[in-house]
Protein backbone atom coordinates (compact mmCIF):
# COMPACT_ATOMS: atom_id res chain seq x y z
CA UNK A 1 0.00 0.00 0.00
CA UNK A 2 2.84 2.27 0.98
CA UNK A 3 4.55 1.33 -2.19
CA UNK A 4 1.63 2.26 -4.51
CA UNK A 5 1.25 5.60 -2.61
CA UNK A 6 4.69 6.33 -3.28
CA UNK A 7 4.48 5.43 -7.08
CA UNK A 8 1.33 7.75 -7.54
CA UNK A 9 3.16 11.05 -5.85
CA UNK A 10 6.10 9.54 -8.20
CA UNK A 11 3.71 9.56 -11.58
CA UNK A 12 2.17 12.62 -10.37
CA UNK A 13 5.54 14.45 -9.80
CA UNK A 14 7.01 13.31 -12.74
CA UNK A 15 3.22 14.56 -14.76
CA UNK A 16 3.41 18.17 -13.35
CA UNK A 17 7.62 18.20 -14.52
CA UNK A 18 6.46 17.47 -17.86
CA UNK A 19 3.58 19.67 -17.40
CA UNK A 20 5.66 22.40 -16.13
CA UNK A 21 8.91 21.68 -18.82
CA UNK A 22 5.83 22.43 -21.91
CA UNK A 23 4.07 25.49 -20.34
CA UNK A 24 7.48 26.92 -19.73
CA UNK A 25 7.19 27.03 -23.33
CA UNK A 26 4.59 28.77 -23.77
CA UNK A 27 3.17 32.13 -23.20
CA UNK A 28 3.94 34.63 -20.36
CA UNK A 29 1.79 33.67 -17.31
CA UNK A 30 -1.90 35.96 -16.94
CA UNK A 31 -2.91 37.01 -13.55
CA UNK A 32 -5.82 34.58 -13.48
CA UNK A 33 -3.25 31.59 -13.93
CA UNK A 34 -1.38 33.01 -11.37
CA UNK A 35 -3.69 32.65 -8.91
CA UNK A 36 -4.78 29.30 -10.49
CA UNK A 37 -1.35 28.26 -9.53
CA UNK A 38 -1.72 29.37 -6.06
CA UNK A 39 -4.71 27.66 -5.77
CA UNK A 40 -3.73 24.56 -7.08
CA UNK A 41 -0.46 24.36 -4.54
CA UNK A 42 2.22 25.07 -6.34
CA UNK A 43 2.73 28.89 -5.10
CA UNK A 44 5.65 27.45 -3.93
CA UNK A 45 9.68 27.00 -5.51
CA UNK A 46 8.10 25.09 -8.55
CA UNK A 47 5.65 27.31 -9.28
CA UNK A 48 8.13 30.12 -9.03
CA UNK A 49 10.16 28.78 -11.28
CA UNK A 50 7.59 28.31 -13.49
CA UNK A 51 7.24 32.05 -13.02
CA UNK A 52 11.18 32.90 -14.04
CA UNK A 53 10.84 30.81 -16.92
CA UNK A 54 7.51 32.21 -18.20
CA UNK A 55 7.35 35.79 -16.97
CA UNK A 56 4.29 37.72 -16.15
CA UNK A 57 1.80 39.45 -18.91
CA UNK A 58 1.38 42.30 -15.85
CA UNK A 59 2.24 44.55 -13.19
CA UNK A 60 1.53 42.56 -10.18
CA UNK A 61 0.25 45.37 -6.96
CA UNK A 62 1.33 44.86 -3.51
CA UNK A 63 -2.23 44.05 -2.59
CA UNK A 64 -2.25 41.00 -5.68
CA UNK A 65 0.62 39.90 -3.68
CA UNK A 66 -0.65 39.92 -0.11
CA UNK A 67 -3.28 38.47 -1.35
CA UNK A 68 -1.47 35.41 -2.61
CA UNK A 69 0.18 35.31 0.57
CA UNK A 70 -2.81 34.86 2.30
CA UNK A 71 -3.58 31.75 -0.15
CA UNK A 72 -1.11 29.85 0.65
CA UNK A 73 2.22 31.35 -1.87
CA UNK A 74 5.69 31.01 -0.61
CA UNK A 75 7.84 33.72 -0.07
CA UNK A 76 9.85 32.47 -2.91
CA UNK A 77 7.31 32.56 -5.44
CA UNK A 78 6.04 35.98 -4.19
CA UNK A 79 10.23 37.33 -4.75
CA UNK A 80 9.81 35.10 -8.24
CA UNK A 81 6.47 37.54 -9.47
CA UNK A 82 8.36 40.68 -7.81
CA UNK A 83 11.13 40.18 -10.22
CA UNK A 84 9.56 38.46 -13.34
CA UNK A 85 10.33 40.23 -16.21
CA UNK A 86 6.95 41.10 -17.90
CA UNK A 87 6.91 41.44 -21.99
CA UNK A 88 7.59 44.70 -23.31
CA UNK A 89 4.94 46.49 -24.97
CA UNK A 90 3.76 45.72 -28.39
CA UNK A 91 4.07 49.12 -29.97
CA UNK A 92 7.41 49.63 -28.38
CA UNK A 93 8.78 46.99 -30.61
CA UNK A 94 6.82 48.16 -33.96
CA UNK A 95 8.54 49.82 -36.68
CA UNK A 96 7.57 53.71 -35.85
CA UNK A 97 5.30 55.86 -38.26
CA UNK A 98 5.27 58.66 -39.53
CA UNK A 99 3.29 60.49 -37.01
CA UNK A 100 4.92 58.76 -34.16
CA UNK A 101 8.42 61.02 -35.19
CA UNK A 102 6.45 64.47 -35.16
CA UNK A 103 4.66 63.22 -31.79
CA UNK A 104 8.07 62.29 -30.10
CA UNK A 105 9.56 65.86 -30.84
CA UNK A 106 6.49 67.58 -29.78
CA UNK A 107 6.46 66.01 -26.52
CA UNK A 108 10.00 67.11 -25.94
CA UNK A 109 12.08 63.55 -26.25
CA UNK A 110 15.19 65.09 -27.60
CA UNK A 111 15.91 64.79 -31.32
CA UNK A 112 19.05 62.56 -30.41
CA UNK A 113 16.96 59.96 -28.41
CA UNK A 114 14.25 60.17 -31.57
CA UNK A 115 16.83 59.51 -33.43
CA UNK A 116 18.37 56.39 -31.58
CA UNK A 117 15.04 54.74 -31.27
CA UNK A 118 14.79 55.25 -35.20
CA UNK A 119 17.76 52.92 -34.71
CA UNK A 120 16.49 50.26 -32.64
CA UNK A 121 13.07 50.25 -33.98
CA UNK A 122 13.20 51.43 -38.11
CA UNK A 123 10.08 53.08 -39.80
CA UNK A 124 7.41 51.50 -41.21
CA UNK A 125 7.72 53.83 -44.10
CA UNK A 126 10.12 55.23 -46.52
CA UNK A 127 10.86 58.99 -45.90
CA UNK A 128 10.68 61.47 -48.60
CA UNK A 129 12.41 64.64 -48.53
CA UNK A 130 9.34 66.84 -48.42
CA UNK A 131 9.04 64.59 -45.03
CA UNK A 132 12.45 64.96 -43.90
CA UNK A 133 12.21 68.78 -44.39
CA UNK A 134 8.94 68.64 -42.26
CA UNK A 135 11.13 66.75 -39.88
CA UNK A 136 13.76 69.69 -39.71
CA UNK A 137 11.00 72.28 -39.01
CA UNK A 138 9.33 70.37 -36.16
CA UNK A 139 12.69 70.86 -34.34
CA UNK A 140 14.60 67.37 -35.78
CA UNK A 141 18.63 67.72 -36.18
CA UNK A 142 21.10 66.58 -38.43
CA UNK A 143 21.48 63.10 -36.61
CA UNK A 144 17.46 62.21 -36.74
CA UNK A 145 17.82 63.15 -40.21
CA UNK A 146 20.76 60.89 -40.97
CA UNK A 147 19.10 58.22 -38.73
CA UNK A 148 15.46 58.83 -40.95
CA UNK A 149 17.38 57.93 -44.24
CA UNK A 150 19.37 55.16 -43.23
CA UNK A 151 16.50 53.51 -41.03
CA UNK A 152 15.27 49.69 -41.53
CA UNK A 153 12.02 50.15 -43.23
CA UNK A 154 9.43 47.34 -42.31
CA UNK A 155 6.25 47.86 -44.32
CA UNK A 156 3.06 46.77 -42.66
CA UNK A 157 1.86 43.75 -45.06
CA UNK A 158 -1.97 44.67 -45.63
CA UNK A 159 -2.43 48.00 -46.26
CA UNK A 160 -5.89 50.14 -45.48
CA UNK A 161 -6.38 52.82 -47.88
CA UNK A 162 -8.43 54.74 -45.83
CA UNK A 163 -6.36 53.99 -42.70
CA UNK A 164 -3.59 54.83 -44.76
CA UNK A 165 -4.82 58.73 -45.76
CA UNK A 166 -6.16 59.42 -42.06
CA UNK A 167 -2.52 58.69 -40.86
CA UNK A 168 -1.19 61.13 -43.80
CA UNK A 169 -3.93 63.54 -42.83
CA UNK A 170 -2.48 63.45 -38.73
CA UNK A 171 0.73 63.66 -40.19
CA UNK A 172 -0.05 67.08 -41.19
CA UNK A 173 -1.82 68.39 -38.38
CA UNK A 174 1.37 66.95 -35.86
CA UNK A 175 3.75 68.33 -38.20
CA UNK A 176 2.18 71.74 -38.08
CA UNK A 177 2.19 71.37 -34.15
CA UNK A 178 5.77 70.51 -33.97
CA UNK A 179 6.48 73.75 -35.89
CA UNK A 180 4.26 75.92 -35.01
CA UNK A 181 5.83 74.51 -31.18
CA UNK A 182 9.52 75.15 -32.17
CA UNK A 183 8.08 78.64 -32.70
CA UNK A 184 6.64 79.15 -29.45
CA UNK A 185 3.19 79.40 -31.22
CA UNK A 186 1.93 77.42 -28.64
CA UNK A 187 -1.60 77.99 -28.87
CA UNK A 188 -1.44 77.19 -32.87
CA UNK A 189 0.53 74.00 -32.06
CA UNK A 190 -2.45 73.13 -29.43
CA UNK A 191 -5.35 73.60 -32.03
CA UNK A 192 -3.11 70.94 -34.45
CA UNK A 193 -2.62 68.71 -31.56
CA UNK A 194 -6.19 68.93 -31.00
CA UNK A 195 -7.25 68.15 -34.88
CA UNK A 196 -4.85 65.32 -34.91
CA UNK A 197 -6.36 63.50 -31.84
CA UNK A 198 -9.92 64.30 -33.80
CA UNK A 199 -8.96 61.67 -36.25
CA UNK A 200 -7.06 59.08 -34.00
CA UNK A 201 -7.68 59.47 -30.28
CA UNK A 202 -6.05 56.56 -29.22
CA UNK A 203 -2.31 57.12 -29.57
CA UNK A 204 -0.43 57.94 -26.35
CA UNK A 205 1.85 60.14 -27.76
CA UNK A 206 -0.37 62.43 -29.22
CA UNK A 207 -1.87 63.02 -26.01
CA UNK A 208 1.73 63.64 -24.71
CA UNK A 209 2.60 65.77 -27.47
CA UNK A 210 -0.80 67.82 -26.46
CA UNK A 211 0.20 67.83 -22.73
CA UNK A 212 3.42 69.12 -23.33
CA UNK A 213 1.76 72.18 -25.15
CA UNK A 214 -0.61 73.04 -22.60
CA UNK A 215 1.99 72.61 -20.15
CA UNK A 216 3.90 75.39 -21.83
CA UNK A 217 0.91 77.31 -21.73
CA UNK A 218 0.48 76.83 -17.84
CA UNK A 219 -2.83 75.00 -18.40
CA UNK A 220 -2.17 72.61 -15.81
CA UNK A 221 -5.13 70.97 -15.31
CA UNK A 222 -6.05 70.23 -18.79
CA UNK A 223 -2.35 69.29 -19.65
CA UNK A 224 -2.94 66.86 -16.55
CA UNK A 225 -5.86 65.26 -18.24
CA UNK A 226 -4.10 64.68 -21.17
CA UNK A 227 -1.36 62.85 -19.86
CA UNK A 228 -3.50 60.61 -17.42
CA UNK A 229 -5.06 59.48 -21.19
CA UNK A 230 -2.08 59.00 -22.60
CA UNK A 231 -1.23 56.87 -19.04
CA UNK A 232 -4.76 55.22 -19.57
CA UNK A 233 -3.54 54.24 -23.22
CA UNK A 234 0.16 53.12 -21.98
CA UNK A 235 0.21 52.49 -18.75
CA UNK A 236 4.29 52.25 -18.92
CA UNK A 237 4.36 55.62 -20.45
CA UNK A 238 6.94 57.43 -18.03
CA UNK A 239 7.37 60.57 -20.19
CA UNK A 240 3.55 61.13 -18.95
CA UNK A 241 3.87 59.99 -15.32
CA UNK A 242 6.59 62.45 -15.29
CA UNK A 243 4.43 65.32 -16.92
CA UNK A 244 1.36 64.34 -14.26
CA UNK A 245 3.69 64.91 -11.52
CA UNK A 246 5.07 68.44 -13.24
CA UNK A 247 1.79 69.29 -13.58
CA UNK A 248 0.60 68.97 -10.38
CA UNK A 249 3.34 71.15 -9.08
CA UNK A 250 2.76 73.67 -11.79
CA UNK A 251 -1.16 73.68 -10.14
CA UNK A 252 -0.13 74.42 -6.68
CA UNK A 253 2.04 77.18 -8.21
CA UNK A 254 -0.39 78.40 -10.11
CA UNK A 255 -3.07 78.48 -7.46
CA UNK A 256 -0.32 79.83 -4.81
CA UNK A 257 0.37 82.97 -6.93
CA UNK A 258 -3.72 83.37 -6.65
CA UNK A 259 -3.40 83.32 -3.40
CA UNK A 260 -5.16 79.99 -3.25
CA UNK A 261 -2.89 78.14 -0.53
CA UNK A 262 -4.86 75.57 0.12
CA UNK A 263 -5.54 74.41 -3.37
CA UNK A 264 -1.91 74.89 -3.84
CA UNK A 265 -0.93 72.25 -0.75
CA UNK A 266 -3.61 69.93 -2.66
CA UNK A 267 -1.84 69.91 -5.48
CA UNK A 268 1.71 69.30 -4.62
CA UNK A 269 0.45 66.87 -1.99
CA UNK A 270 -0.62 64.52 -5.07
CA UNK A 271 2.58 65.32 -6.74
CA UNK A 272 4.36 64.00 -4.24
CA UNK A 273 2.16 61.24 -3.72
CA UNK A 274 3.02 60.52 -7.52
CA UNK A 275 6.65 60.76 -6.97
CA UNK A 276 7.62 60.85 -3.14
CA UNK A 277 11.10 61.56 -4.50
CA UNK A 278 10.09 64.78 -6.44
CA UNK A 279 12.38 67.66 -4.79
CA UNK A 280 10.38 70.17 -6.37
CA UNK A 281 7.09 69.24 -5.54
CA UNK A 282 9.05 69.00 -2.00
CA UNK A 283 10.07 72.18 -2.17
CA UNK A 284 7.08 73.76 -3.57
CA UNK A 285 4.71 72.18 -0.92
CA UNK A 286 7.43 73.18 2.01
CA UNK A 287 7.10 76.62 0.74
CA UNK A 288 3.39 77.09 0.42
CA UNK A 289 2.94 75.72 3.95
CA UNK A 290 5.14 78.63 4.76
CA UNK A 291 3.14 80.67 2.90
CA UNK A 292 0.07 79.43 4.67
CA UNK A 293 1.38 79.36 8.09
CA UNK A 294 1.92 83.23 7.42
CA UNK A 295 -2.00 83.49 5.87
CA UNK A 296 -2.86 81.85 9.28
CA UNK A 297 -0.54 83.99 11.53
CA UNK A 298 -2.24 86.90 9.77
CA UNK A 299 -5.13 85.68 10.76
CA UNK A 300 -3.79 85.43 14.20
CA UNK A 301 -3.91 81.54 14.50
CA UNK A 302 -0.47 80.57 16.12
CA UNK A 303 -0.97 77.11 16.74
CA UNK A 304 -2.41 76.63 13.06
CA UNK A 305 0.77 78.51 11.66
CA UNK A 306 3.13 76.08 13.94
CA UNK A 307 1.67 73.71 12.56
CA UNK A 308 2.49 73.65 9.46
CA UNK A 309 5.45 75.36 9.88
CA UNK A 310 6.31 71.86 11.22
CA UNK A 311 5.39 70.20 8.65
CA UNK A 312 7.42 72.24 5.72
CA UNK A 313 10.61 71.37 7.96
CA UNK A 314 9.55 67.55 8.03
CA UNK A 315 9.64 67.38 4.76
CA UNK A 316 12.63 69.93 4.50
CA UNK A 317 14.91 70.00 7.98
CA UNK A 318 16.92 72.22 6.22
CA UNK A 319 14.26 74.91 5.40
CA UNK A 320 16.14 77.98 7.05
CA UNK A 321 13.24 80.52 6.98
CA UNK A 322 10.71 78.01 7.94
CA UNK A 323 12.89 77.82 10.97
CA UNK A 324 13.06 81.17 11.61
CA UNK A 325 9.15 81.86 10.83
CA UNK A 326 8.85 79.24 13.56
CA UNK A 327 10.54 80.80 16.09
CA UNK A 328 8.51 83.88 15.39
CA UNK A 329 5.52 82.09 15.66
CA UNK A 330 6.47 80.19 18.76
CA UNK A 331 7.56 83.20 20.25
CA UNK A 332 3.43 84.62 20.22
CA UNK A 333 3.06 81.90 22.46
CA UNK A 334 5.33 82.45 24.38
CA UNK A 335 7.63 79.58 24.24
CA UNK A 336 11.13 81.55 24.45
CA UNK A 337 13.29 78.19 24.67
CA UNK A 338 11.40 76.99 21.44
CA UNK A 339 12.05 80.67 19.46
CA UNK A 340 15.68 80.30 20.97
CA UNK A 341 16.33 76.90 19.52
CA UNK A 342 14.30 77.57 16.12
CA UNK A 343 16.62 80.59 15.65
CA UNK A 344 20.00 79.38 16.64
CA UNK A 345 19.18 76.28 13.99
CA UNK A 346 18.25 79.43 11.27
CA UNK A 347 21.58 80.81 12.00
CA UNK A 348 23.02 77.36 12.08
CA UNK A 349 21.84 76.86 8.13
CA UNK A 350 22.58 80.32 7.17
CA UNK A 351 24.99 82.38 9.75
CA UNK A 352 24.11 85.95 7.49
CA UNK A 353 20.38 85.80 8.29
CA UNK A 354 20.82 89.51 10.38
CA UNK A 355 17.09 89.08 10.99
CA UNK A 356 17.19 85.60 12.82
CA UNK A 357 20.00 87.29 15.31
CA UNK A 358 17.37 89.88 16.33
CA UNK A 359 14.96 87.23 16.67
CA UNK A 360 17.42 85.39 18.62
CA UNK A 361 18.20 88.41 20.90
CA UNK A 362 14.05 89.07 21.37
CA UNK A 363 13.80 85.82 22.47
CA UNK A 364 17.01 85.86 24.86
CA UNK A 365 15.75 89.39 26.29
CA UNK A 366 12.69 87.74 27.44
CA UNK A 367 13.97 85.35 28.67
CA UNK A 368 15.91 87.91 30.93
CA UNK A 369 19.39 87.40 29.47
CA UNK A 370 20.41 90.91 28.70
CA UNK A 371 23.97 90.53 27.98
CA UNK A 372 23.18 87.67 25.48
CA UNK A 373 20.25 89.72 23.84
CA UNK A 374 22.97 92.36 23.29
CA UNK A 375 25.92 90.03 22.03
CA UNK A 376 23.15 89.08 19.34
CA UNK A 377 22.08 92.47 18.21
CA UNK A 378 25.76 93.60 17.90
CA UNK A 379 26.03 90.53 15.28
CA UNK A 380 23.32 92.02 13.58
CA UNK A 381 24.78 95.42 13.30
CA UNK A 382 28.67 93.23 12.26
CA UNK A 383 26.21 91.91 9.29
CA UNK A 384 24.65 95.39 8.58
CA UNK A 385 25.99 98.29 9.91
CA UNK A 386 23.01 100.08 9.16
CA UNK A 387 20.13 98.01 10.74
CA UNK A 388 18.01 100.24 12.16
CA UNK A 389 16.34 97.21 14.43
CA UNK A 390 19.25 95.95 15.72
CA UNK A 391 19.88 99.72 16.52
CA UNK A 392 16.66 100.01 18.59
CA UNK A 393 16.60 96.65 20.46
CA UNK A 394 20.06 97.39 21.36
CA UNK A 395 19.04 100.41 22.98
CA UNK A 396 15.65 98.91 24.85
CA UNK A 397 18.10 96.22 26.06
CA UNK A 398 20.80 98.60 27.10
CA UNK A 399 17.93 100.88 28.84
CA UNK A 400 16.22 98.02 31.15
CA UNK A 401 20.36 97.07 31.83
CA UNK A 402 20.26 101.23 33.59
CA UNK A 403 22.53 102.54 30.72
CA UNK A 404 20.77 105.15 29.46
CA UNK A 405 23.66 107.09 27.83
CA UNK A 406 24.16 103.90 25.69
CA UNK A 407 20.42 103.25 25.12
CA UNK A 408 20.40 107.36 23.62
CA UNK A 409 23.41 106.12 21.27
CA UNK A 410 21.42 103.39 19.81
CA UNK A 411 18.07 105.32 19.39
CA UNK A 412 20.09 107.73 17.43
CA UNK A 413 21.76 105.49 15.61
CA UNK A 414 18.03 104.07 14.87
CA UNK A 415 16.24 107.53 14.29
CA UNK A 416 19.44 108.91 11.94
CA UNK A 417 18.89 105.67 9.11
CA UNK A 418 14.86 105.37 9.06
CA UNK A 419 13.79 109.12 10.22
CA UNK A 420 10.07 108.55 8.70
CA UNK A 421 9.86 105.95 11.88
CA UNK A 422 7.56 107.30 14.28
CA UNK A 423 8.33 104.57 16.58
CA UNK A 424 11.99 105.53 16.37
CA UNK A 425 11.41 109.28 16.44
CA UNK A 426 9.27 109.10 19.73
CA UNK A 427 11.70 106.75 21.96
CA UNK A 428 15.00 108.86 20.83
CA UNK A 429 13.28 112.09 21.79
CA UNK A 430 11.78 110.84 24.95
CA UNK A 431 15.09 109.52 26.02
CA UNK A 432 16.68 112.50 25.26
CA UNK A 433 14.11 114.39 27.62
CA UNK A 434 14.75 112.47 30.36
CA UNK A 435 18.81 112.58 30.14
CA UNK A 436 18.55 116.32 29.93
CA UNK A 437 16.63 117.28 32.72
Amino acid sequence: MRFRKTLTLLMLAMGLAFALSAWAQQKPLTRDQVQGLVRAGLGDDSGAKLVEQRGIDFAPAEDFLQSLKAAGASEAFLKALRAAKQPEPASAKKPLNQVQIFALLAGQVTSPRVAMLVKERGLDFEPQQDYLDEVRLGGGDDALIAALKSAKVTKPVTVDPAAQARQAEVRQHVARGAEFFQKRQYAQAEQEYRAALLLDSQDAELYMSLASVLGRQEKWDDGASAASEALRLDPKDESAHDFLVLAHIGSGFALKKKGDLDGAVAEYREALRLNPKDDLARDGLGNTLVGLALALENKGDWDGAIGEYREALRLDPTNEPAHADLGTALEHKGDWDGEIAEEREALRLDPNDGLAYVSLGSALEKKGDLDGAVAEYREALRLNPNFALAHIDIGITLEEKGDRRGALEEYRAAYMLDPKNAFYKQTYERLLRQVNQ
